[in-house]
């Protein structure tokens, strides 16, 4: 594969794909492949184009799938709206209230389709599919509204209020539900974008790690066009470099694909311009990853300057009003989860003195905020003389941080006691009592052993906040993520810091707690 492999005038990159790596080819996809268009600007205005792709059957079975349950979502709001409202045996104006029924039923799925509650884009996006339920709901009171004012219908308030948070509950326990079966479907490597990503090698492999991290996502790299790499490579295991960039548009019909990506500063403007024009009519979908990775949303605002768009990145803070609010939250939260945890509480340090010899709480140093140490405090889940007897299962460590982290799925040193507290995440429940004294807070990165060689370069950020008895790395797969990853997860945090945020991680928190996934 070393030898020079550009192409002449006379062939097309169907040809020399064919010629040089059929077997790559074959193994991308697996149908005849439809003849490529010239890549020339000039075919685009007068040649051949690419044929359209269809929109994938999972896509379609979806979007009827999602109509389907969020219009019974919309009656089943209706009908109890109704109910109460006016009860099971009153039944006044029923034929006018079917009607407005309708009218809501109609207003709510076309504000969902106005507002790309069924874009496939949108597939799997927890937080973007809830903004878009709430984005409809809005536009329907509204309509409603201006329904009855001009029609003069009069409707009963208890009747609105009813139907509406409903809705609203209803629509977003439909599409959690939806998106819990899409992401299983997408975790097997079905309901997954076919994607060619186009940039420098170095770019494009970034993008093929966060794809593959992130399979949920539903992204799939099937093909690469890159300059900097040797056509038929793999970049990847079974990805394949099959053209230059320019080759992208005749790659993507090659292997079936239905979304060019563009790494990083993988082409230039004009070649971009040239690319999009190319994918006109193909049906293929164009997207730009630019170099700003685990930056939320909120924090990235485009601009757009003679036509070139210009993206800002604003400065990672965490002001005083929102600081006063997570505090009241801390405080707040700790003080209700101690009084209702008291029970627990007792019992666990009661069966902790009768199963095994030592103290009921085990105390360490660790690392707070700027670095400060303080000692945490927690259940002791392991035998009295655990610490001593570490290096004797160093070997067994499943863990890969150099030593930050001490994890074996069945540590002979922890107890049995231990073992059922640590699987429901009892021995943390002592750091509220951390939380109550402004050491710790709810949510945040997870305090870590009080060892400063350990926090060199990028990890040394996630000591810019309070230490959490939660976080985002707990939620995200607990024990069964390496070090590098919790680091990641932890910066996230610190860089996108949002009450949205906290308060979707306490969620996701009883659900990991209940479902013990992770925890050993």
């Amino acid at each position: 594969m070393g030898q020079d492999l550009r192409m002449d005038d006379s062939k097309t990159v169907t040809e020399v794909i064919k010629a040089e790596d059929q077997t790559a080819v074959s193994a991308l996809d697996a149908r005849e492949p439809v003849p490529p268009p010239t890549a020339s600007i000039a075919a685009l205005h007068g040649g051949p184009r690419s044929t359209a792709v269809l929109a994938p059957l999972w896509a379609v079975r979806y979007r009827i799938a999602l109509v389907t349950i969020d219009l019974c979502c919309i009656i089943i709001a209706v009908v109890v709206g109704f109910e109460l409202r006016f009860g099971l045996l009153a039944r006044p104006q029923t034929g006018s209230y079917l009607l407005i029924g309708c009218v809501i039923a109609l207003i709510w799925m076309v504000a969902l389709q106005a507002s790309g509650g069924y874009e496939i884009r949108h597939l799997g996006t927890g937080p973007e599919e809830a903004k878009r339920v709430l984005q409809a709901s809005a536009i329907t009171v509204s309509l409603l509204a201006i329904f009855c004012y001009a029609t003069k219908t009069d409707v009963a308030r208890g009747y609105v209020v009813g139907v509406i948070p409903t809705g609203v509950a209803l629509l977003l326990v439909g599409r959690t539900i939806v998106r819990a079966v899409v992401r299983s479907h997408r975790q097997r490597g079905e309901w997954a974008h076919r994607i060619v990503a186009v940039g420098t090698a170095e770019a494009v492999g970034h993008l093929l790690a966060v794809t593959e991290r992130a399979r949920g996502a539903g992204l799939k790299i099937v093909a690469v066009c890159v300059e900097d790499a040797s056509r038929g490579s793999e970049l990847s295991d079974g990805v394949r470099v099959l053209g230059g960039v320019r080759d992208a548009a005749e790659v993507a019909e090659l292997v079936n694909a239905d979304v060019v990506a563009v790494a990083s500063n993988g082409l230039g403007p004009v070649a971009v311009r040239e690319l999009g024009w190319q994918l006109e009519g193909s049906g293929r979908g164009l997207v730009m990853a630019p170099a700003l990775t685990e930056i939320a949303g909120p924090r990235v605002h485009v601009s757009p300057v003679e036509g070139l768009p210009l993206f800002w990145l604003e400065q990672p803070q965490l002001g005083r009003l929102p600081r006063i609010i997570k505090r009241t939250l801390d405080l707040l939260g700790a003080s209700v989860l101690l009084v209702l945890a008291t029970p627990v509480l007792l019992a666990t340090a009661v069966a902790i003195r009768l199963t095994s010899r030592g103290p009921v709480f085990f105390r360490q140093l660790r690392l707070g905020t700027n670095g400060r140490e303080f000692r945490i405090l927690k259940f002791r889940s392991m035998y009295s003389d655990a610490e001593q007897n570490r290096d004797l299962y160093l070997e067994q460590n499943e863990q890969d941080g150099g030593g930050v982290l001490f994890k074996m799925r069945r540590d002979p040193r922890i107890t049995p006691v231990g073992r059922w507290i640590r699987r429901l995440s009892i021995d943390e429940l002592p750091q509220l009592i951390h939380v109550l004294s402004g050491k710790m807070s709810l949510v945040g990165p997870r305090p870590l052993a009080a060892v400063d060689s350990v926090y060199s370069g990028s990890a040394r950020r996630r000591l810019l906040v309070r230490p959490g008895l939660t976080g985002l790395w707990q939620v995200s797969g607990r024990s069964e993520l390496s070090w590098d990853d919790a680091v990641r997860l932890d910066l996230y945090y610190v860089e996108n810091w949002s009450l949205g945020l906290d308060i979707s991680i306490l969620v996701r928190t009883i659900l990991a707690v209940l479902g013990r996934r992770g925890a050993f």
